[in-house]
């Protein structure tokens, strides 16, 4: 394993097979898997921008990577933009 970079609290790491983003401040189960470099910097951006991502592979990588109360006040500040 090859730690590549680390953007805030969030570490990217080449692995053999694919690219793992890990969460400095979770837990072990605070990671996600990704094919690519571009995908794994995109979730990363997403969350950072205060973003729900569209696509449901990044959806469920967020909420692997944030803590509960965080990817709840992700979904809530998302919601509040397509009301009003």
């Amino acid at each position: 394993m090859k730690i590549i970079d680390k953007i805030g609290h969030f570490k990217l790491i080449r692995d053999s097979r694919d690219f793992v983003v890990i969460n400095e401040l979770g837990d072990y189960a605070a990671h996600a898997h990704f094919k690519t470099e571009t995908g794994a910097r995109d979730c990363i951006r997403l969350i950072n921008k205060g973003l729900l991502p569209r696509n449901e592979y990044y959806r469920k990588a967020c909420k692997r990577l944030l803590f509960q109360h965080e990817y709840d006040r992700l979904i809530e500040r998302n919601k509040e933009k397509y009301i009003k």
